[in-house]
């Protein structure tokens, strides 16, 4: 009986382990675009966004700054200047679309695929 109890508790230590392994492969492939930002206030990461050249850079910024404008509805003296509204909304949804970590979804969803695998051999 005591033989029994120590191979099941081997065979459940073998399955953390892989388990564990598995965690450390999917961290490693998918927590690849929040990175901790270092030396500043724990919980804070940087996440970049790549942009062509500079040019585009500042076109992504002014069109950032265009549809802040546009929601300011009691300032339309301010918008009369902005000729290419709907670019500059497109602009900031591609940017702002780029910054959603698509990677870590990926881990998510897998991790959750192991717990639950996890929770179904355990019951």
């Amino acid at each position: 009986m005591e033989k029994k109890t120590d191979q099941k508790k081997e065979q459940s230590f073998e399955e953390t382990l892989l388990k564990m392994k598995k965690i450390k492969e999917l961290s490693e492939e998918n927590f690849v675009l929040l990175k901790p930002i270092e030396a500043t206030q724990e919980g804070c990461y940087l996440n970049y966004c790549r942009v062509y050249d500079y040019f585009e850079l500042f076109c992504t910024l002014k069109s950032t700054l265009n549809v802040c404008i546009l929601a300011l509805e009691e300032q339309q003296d301010l918008t009369l200047h902005i000729k290419n509204k709907e670019s500059d909304v497109k602009r900031v949804l591609e940017f702002a679309k780029n910054l959603i970590p698509l990677e870590e979804a990926i881990y998510l969803d897998e991790m959750r695929k192991l717990m639950l695998a996890q929770k179904e051999n355990v019951n």
